[in-house]
């Protein structure tokens, strides 16, 4: 009941002072521009089209992450736990359109074609497969449907909660989706308000310049076409991977597991909205490392630190990562 409050208050807040808050931050962004100009990487073409891409570190082997939808800079987003694995693997942070400082292009987002574009942008910078996808979120769905198409380009899959087919699926109110929400986000960044938002550990994690950089991008892509194209595409993606047999490509799934769903028993708590969601979410991944596990080696880790895990358990999870990898690859 008070996040509902909260979030009336919020809506009422901006849409009143609309008139007052969208030229300050007119102002606002025009004086920190120079924030986001500078690239946090390099800027590549695919597709006819500008695409950040961080590449860093060295080894025999490379990580590729993909971030999970709407995170506004994946670059900065995943930090924290690169800066921790780079001296041993060379890392790679492609920043899809429609996030961090790549272009927003406006076109059809489906799922196998940001697979394809993550393997154009990786040829161009000359880096041969094969790769380890560590997905954040919807990209394991990125990450599935590679493995299922170009098997042999996928070494290892390392999962930060993230979506895998046998997942239930979400229904989405498209309608609710495209017009509301998308309205009411951009409406967000014309008044400069999604700069308030939540960095769920983030600010704490990366420098007040780095911080600085994340909030100007908020305002930049917050709302944007693509990403929303992106979300549209989820359930088909889902039916696709799902009429397929699953890859079995070795995997390390970090989960969110409740605190009260410890070792897959219920302890009494205050029942929420979402429990049985959350269970089954558990569940369901165990089930998909039971599955590679019978061919190839497979994990799971449970946490309890939320969905976005990486900004806060970044220092075990790297070394959980290293572990894995170096018992794949003995």
């Amino acid at each position: 009941m008070k996040e509902k409050i909260k979030d009336i208050l919020e809506k009422t807040f901006v849409f009143a002072f609309f008139p007052v808050l969208a030229p300050i931050n007119g102002i606002v962004t025009a004086k920190n521009r120079k924030y986001i100009k500078k690239p946090l990487g390099q800027f590549i073409e695919v597709s006819g089209h500008r695409m950040s891409v961080l590449v860093t570190g060295q080894g025999e082997h490379t990580i590729v992450f993909l971030p999970g939808l709407w995170r506004t800079c994946p670059i900065l987003d995943f930090k924290p736990l690169f800066s921790r694995l780079e001296d041993e693997y060379r890392i790679v942070v492609p920043e899809k359109f429609g996030y961090g400082q790549s272009d927003i292009v406006k076109e059809n987002r489906d799922f196998e074609t940001i697979v394809e574009q993550y393997r154009e942008a990786l040829s161009i910078l000359g880096i041969e497969p094969p790769y380890i996808p560590c997905a954040h979120s919807l990209s394991g769905h990125d990450v599935q449907l590679w493995g299922q198409k170009y098997p042999e380009e996928v070494e290892a899959f390392i999962g930060l909660d993230t979506n895998i087919a046998n997942c239930p699926e979400i229904e989405f109110n498209y309608k609710h989706l495209w017009w509301e929400d998308r309205f009411l986000e951009r409406v967000y960044a014309i008044t400069g308000y999604c700069r308030t938002a939540d960095l769920y550990g983030l600010d704490k994690a990366l420098s007040k310049e780095e911080v600085r950089v994340i909030r100007e991008l908020e305002v930049r892509n917050n709302g944007n076409y693509d990403c929303y194209s992106e979300e549209k595409n989820y359930l088909a993606a889902h039916k696709l991977i799902n009429s397929r047999p699953l890859p079995t490509h070795p995997t390390l799934q970090f989960v969110d597991t409740p605190e009260w769903y410890q070792d897959g028993d219920i302890k009494p708590h205050e029942k929420g909205e979402w429990d049985d969601y959350e269970i089954t979410w558990v569940r369901v991944h165990q089930e998909y490392v039971d599955y590679v596990a019978a061919v190839n080696p497979a994990k799971i880790i449970h946490r309890s630190t939320g969905h976005v895990m990486h900004h806060y358990d970044y220092v075990e999870m790297a070394a959980e990562i290293k572990e894995f990898l170096n018992e794949v690859f003995a």
